[in-house]
């Protein structure tokens, strides 16, 4: 297919976010945290799976029409879907474009998974896991102090 021949499957917006650079099948995973949140009950979302992308391949996209994301819903996606794009999107142009990082410090943002963890065993205690190694991408609970595989924890999500 020609680029003349191609097709916008997605169209454009003239004012939101967008979340690019998404991993196949991770989309439906941002969508719920996106969804979960109440601030975004009655955004408007579309939501495009397995496009062909030069860069990865495939990717999913997402698009929301709102002014901003809030950070805690950022920190989510970063902590799911770390290394993804997001734009802000003014008159159809991006304005601003990040690329998403795993926070060195997540305080009630993941549930620690050793069952006698302060975190798990006393109510009103929040977690609070702190980067050990970023690369590998290894957290560590500042209660427990073990230290866990970001793929392996949950994310808290109201």
């Amino acid at each position: 297919m020609s680029d003349t021949d191609r097709v916008l499957l997605i169209p454009k917006i003239d004012n939101g976010i967008v979340i690019d650079h998404i991993p196949p099948g991770f989309g439906i995973a941002i969508l719920e945290i996106i969804r979960r949140d109440p601030a975004m009950r009655d955004v408007v979302v579309t939501l495009g799976l397995n496009y062909h992308s030069s860069k990865m391949g495939k990717k999913d996209l997402i698009k929301l029409w709102l002014d901003e994301l809030s950070p805690r819903v950022v920190q989510h996606i970063s902590l799911v879907c770390p290394g993804i794009t997001i734009k802000k999107i003014t008159n159809y142009e991006v304005e601003r474009r990040y690329v998403i990082r795993p926070p060195q410090s997540a305080r009630n943002l993941l549930r620690c998974l050793n069952p006698s963890c302060v975190t798990n065993t006393e109510p009103n205690v929040d977690t609070n896991f702190t980067m050990v190694d970023e690369e590998k991408k290894k957290l560590k609970c500042m209660y427990c102090e073990r230290v866990f595989s970001l793929k392996d924890l949950k994310p808290i999500i109201p």
